[in-house]
């Protein structure tokens, strides 16, 4: 027997005969029931009936707590064992049916002996202590289990929900090979009894992230073929346009050749008439006709660089377009690492916050702030669900 346990019962036996003063309970060491012995008779004769009552109960308690007492240091068991559990809980809630009976003979030593109320108070609180003494031994060792069982569970809950959230918010095909590469390191053997629903989910992620990167990736292949053939078709209808204005510069000076002979025969027959006048006509026409030409000439070189420096000026704005795009693309893809970045940091950082914080508290604390919505900023309960 532990100088604690000495101690503990030899405030028990003071607390039983503090009760009823100038009673005497004397606790033996618990080899039977029959070890504890009190003087009772000379009070019971000066005391109502009711008082001797009372009296009577505080001493059997203090029995009961002997035997208890007696029954504690057998009373090793092995959390861990599924049986051995259910026999802890058991001799706990039996030492708990103690103290309930404690509490009880207080109340009614309090009617009794309302008088007497302190002493009574002072009684119980040592009989509760030495019996919470018995308790807590197990009690902690059973909170602890399930501590880190709701640990466990907890832990592996939270790997399936994010196997789960991994399929959302998907945008492109690189998205889809983070989520592949994030996949990849999940290992749902670890998961315990959970690891046929991680390995079910894994699959149905891997089966879905799979389908949204060879459709994202074939979408955006299509979109760079479709702005490539788009590129290809300005192109070639630049091409033709300039093709169309050399052509047209062509004909113009065929036609101007062809005036020119026309002006000759009519000069020639011109000629016949007076020379001078045939001369003259010479010279005007001439003149005419090369101003003509030279402006016909300038008038179709004019319309060819126009037409050249719009086609330039609209091929300039097309490859702004593009690279502007290819740009805005870049620019997104880069964001969504960003964004991805920073939610994953943010859901670390909650993480190690929430751990920190359920550490400190017990599991019955830490379920009602949570109800209460006071645990983190970021764990709100939506009561229509509940």
């Amino acid at each position: 027997m532990t100088a604690t346990t000495t101690k503990t019962r030899a405030k028990t036996a003071k607390a039983a005969t503090a009760a009823p003063p100038a009673v005497t309970a004397e606790v033996l060491p618990a080899e039977a029931p029959a070890a504890t012995e009190a003087t009772t008779t000379p009070q019971a004769a000066i005391v109502p009936a009711a008082e001797a009552q009372a009296i009577s109960r505080w001493e059997a308690i203090a029995c009961d707590i002997a035997i208890a007492e007696g029954k504690a240091p057998g009373k090793v068991f092995d959390y861990d064992d599924q049986w051995d559990n259910k026999q802890a809980r058991s001799w706990v809630y039996e030492l708990r049916q103690l103290k309930g009976k404690i509490e009880r003979a207080r109340k009614d030593a309090k009617a009794v002996h309302l008088e007497r109320g302190k002493a009574v108070d002072e009684s119980a609180k040592l009989l509760e202590a030495a019996v919470q003494g018995l308790i807590e031994p197990h009690e902690t060792a059973i909170k602890a289990i399930e501590a880190k069982e709701e640990a466990r569970i907890e832990a592996h809950r939270a790997v399936l929900d994010r196997i789960a959230a991994l399929t959302e918010g998907v945008e492109t095909a690189l998205d889809a090979s983070a989520r592949l590469a994030e996949l990849g390191t999940i290992d749902p053997t670890t998961l315990e009894e959970f690891s046929e629903a991680g390995a079910n989910r894994c699959a149905e992620a891997l089966e879905r992230l799979q389908i949204l990167h060879d459709t994202l990736a074939a979408q955006e292949a299509e979109r760079m073929e479709l702005e490539a053939l788009r590129a290809e078709k300005a192109a070639r209808e630049e091409a033709d346009r300039i093709a169309q204005l050399q052509r047209e510069a062509v004909e113009a000076d065929r036609l101007a050749r062809e005036a020119e002979t026309e002006r000759q025969r009519l000069a020639a027959e011109e000629q016949a008439r007076t020379e001078r006048e045939a001369i003259a006509a010479r010279e005007a026409q001439a003149l005419a006709q090369v101003e003509a030409a030279r402006l016909a000439q300038e008038e179709a070189e004019r319309r060819l660089a126009e037409e050249l420096a719009a086609r330039q000026r609209e091929a300039e704005q097309q490859e702004r377009e593009a690279k502007d795009l290819a740009a805005q693309v870049e620019a997104a893809i880069e964001i969504e690492k960003e964004l991805y970045a920073a939610t994953v940091q943010r859901r670390d950082g909650l993480v190690a916050a929430l751990t920190e914080v359920l550490i400190t508290m017990d599991p019955g604390t830490a379920a009602r702030a949570i109800a209460d919505g006071t645990l983190h900023p970021a764990v709100q309960v939506d009561w229509s669900e509940v």
